[in-house]
């Protein structure tokens, strides 16, 4: 196993396994973890996350989030884990958009309840962080290097792990066909909003990393400068010529910059037709890749969009698509939260702090 030990006081407080994968890692905790039950994700997860779990054999279910944090909604958490009948294995809590919101206090919860849960911090699109322990009452945190994160290496992924969680490296065979197939099999559901049918093959790269662990480290410190500084300067060009009305709130601004549009679909296209790039944020998988309604996922998934900011952009394209943005007049939040959407109607007033880039 890839890992590193760190000793501070005489007490363990970190414990490092990396993999070529982020995915890796995941499917290596999942796997050596003894407990039974389900899995709670957000709907709003990577597809990776599920697809890893449904090879790991082990079921899932989708939790909406919140419209305050765009993270798992806690309350939405805590009335699964009290549903009569088999408690949830654990959780794999995903901080949306890299922004980082207090959870000592679910996550506590959950373990008075469930002790033996595995409780899964996922900061895959946060900035990496080495030296800090776990958070109470956590048995993982998760991050990624892998392409379109907050560093991108390429390859690479790690977890700071507790000393009580199994972690059991596989050696499973591996093609590069075989994940192509099944990227393109999940991205055709989701476009038509079909079910999803779970075919298994060798998609998941269990290689051992050709990169030593102290190297590996060493240029993930690197680069995390390097992109804060890239990222940091694109950002302001986007946070002065964008409305202040539709861009969220700063803490949700470093993996990508993210603005919130009536139609995200009719200005994407408009900005591919001038030669620029945006993308949505990742749909809602309730539904697609499982049962589940998710009323807040899906209007995220309606009405964002994730402009640029690292190093395969620059300070120039993102003025061009600032400028452009600017023409089309974007229309204010305001304007369209009204929406009926059952429950999500009620939430206004904290959806509406999002759009604060002050707050």
């Amino acid at each position: 196993m890839n890992s590193d030990t760190v000793v501070m006081s005489d007490e363990v407080v970190a414990r490092f396994v990396y993999e070529q994968r982020a995915a890796t890692v995941l499917f290596n905790i999942i796997k050596s973890s003894p407990s039974n039950g389900c899995f709670l994700l957000p709907a709003n997860v990577c597809p990776i996350v599920p697809l890893v779990l449904l090879k790991a054999k082990r079921s899932f279910e989708f939790v909406d989030v919140s419209p305050e944090t765009l993270c798992m909604d806690h309350d939405a958490i805590m009335k699964r884990w009290m549903k009569r009948g088999e408690k949830p294995a654990g959780i794999i809590y995903v901080r949306s958009y890299g922004a980082v919101f207090e959870t000592s206090a679910i996550f506590a919860e959950i373990k008075s309840i469930s002790p033996g849960s595995v409780i899964i911090d996922d900061r895959c699109l946060c900035p990496p962080e080495f030296n800090e322990a776990l958070l109470p009452n956590t048995d993982a945190t998760l991050y990624s290097t892998g392409y379109a994160k907050f560093v991108d290496l390429g390859f690479g992924g790690f977890a700071v792990i507790s000393d009580e969680l199994p972690y059991c490296r596989s050696v499973l065979p591996f093609s590069v066909t075989d994940l192509e197939a099944v990227i393109e099999d999940y991205k055709n559901c989701l476009a038509t909003r079909k079910y999803y049918n779970y075919k298994d093959g060798n998609w998941l790269d269990t290689t051992a990393p050709s990169m030593s662990w102290s190297r590996y480290r060493s240029l993930v410190e690197k680069e995390c400068e390097r992109a804060s500084q890239i990222k940091n300067s694109i950002n302001a060009v986007y946070t002065f010529g964008i409305p202040p009305e539709v861009q969220l709130a700063g803490k949700f601004q470093s993996w990508r910059f993210n603005i919130v549009v009536r139609n995200n679909s009719n200005v994407l296209d408009v900005i591919t037709k001038e030669g620029l790039f945006a993308s949505r944020h990742y749909d809602s998988l309730a539904g697609v890749f499982g049962p589940g309604d998710a009323p807040i996922a899906e209007k995220m998934q309606r009405h964002v969009i994730n402009l640029f900011n690292d190093r395969y952009f620059d300070i120039e394209k993102a003025s061009a698509l600032t400028k452009l943005l600017a023409q089309l007049k974007l229309t204010h939040p305001e304007s369209f939260l009204n929406e009926n959407h059952g429950s999500f109607t009620v939430k206004l007033h904290s959806m509406e702090r999002l759009f604060r880039p002050d707050s």
